[in-house]
């Protein structure tokens, strides 16, 4: 039943988006010189995956607005977009730099700090998250990122306390809550609460974040075992 359910809402989902290209490409037959159509319509196209066709949009429109550095910036971030959602980080790290618009430079940076992330350079990314960190210190997805990156380099006391600050700022996020019952099980405090609250919210993730919760306990079983063993 429930894998049915999956697929009836996946095929929703995947009807809803032809729709959106379909209306996406009659605006910009009719809006040509609107650049935020192609962004748009390039974001949809990563959305349902097809990064090589969102890439050629946004490369197409970046030849149209040469001189508009506004449209500049949004195109390069959505192509630095498109880059990591197909892991190409490298190119997604070039792109995302280009970025000028102040507004969209931070959510570049943030941008950074993911890729950075996905390719183990947490030093990196803890210093772009730190920058958008400064800019918005009550940003309840900075805060979760740079939870990320610190319990990532093995720093879990300051990793629960971002933790804290993400959830203060919205307490509504499964996977953050996840997180912070991970930093709570090696830190030694009550994981309970946490968990609970992630299996409330999105107890698909849980279920597919299992083995984290089982490493956590291994590790954290070894700890005890060696002090055992120290003391005696």
């Amino acid at each position: 039943m429930s894998e049915k359910h999956d697929d009836q809402t996946a095929n929703a989902a995947q009807a809803e988006a032809k729709q959106a290209v379909s209306r996406l490409v009659k605006q910009i037959d009719a809006n040509p010189n609107d650049f935020h159509l192609y962004y748009q319509l390039a974001t949809v196209l990563t959305e349902m995956q097809d990064y090589e066709q969102a890439e050629e949009l946004l490369m197409k429109a970046q030849g149209l607005f040469v001189k508009d550095e506004g449209a500049q910036s949004l195109l390069n971030y959505g192509l630095g977009n498109v880059y990591y959602q197909a892991a190409s980080y490298d190119k997604a790290v070039s792109a995302f730099s280009k970025v000028k618009d102040e507004k969209l430079r931070l959510e570049a940076y943030q941008m950074m700090a993911q890729t950075a992330m996905q390719q183990n350079q947490y030093q990196k990314a803890f210093a772009f998250a730190l920058t958008v960190h400064d800019a918005k210190p009550k940003d309840a997805s900075v805060n979760a990122l740079l939870g990320d990156i610190l319990m990532a380099m093995g720093n879990f006391n300051q990793a629960a306390d971002f933790y804290d600050q993400s959830l203060a700022a919205d307490n509504q996020n499964g996977h953050v809550y996840f997180s912070r019952g991970l930093t709570a099980m090696v830190l030694e405090q009550d994981a309970t609460p946490f968990m609970n609250a992630a299996k409330r919210l999105d107890p698909d993730f849980v279920k597919r974040s299992q083995q984290r919760v089982n490493d956590i306990a291994t590790v954290v079983n070894k700890r005890h075992q060696d002090g055992d063993q120290q003391a005696k």
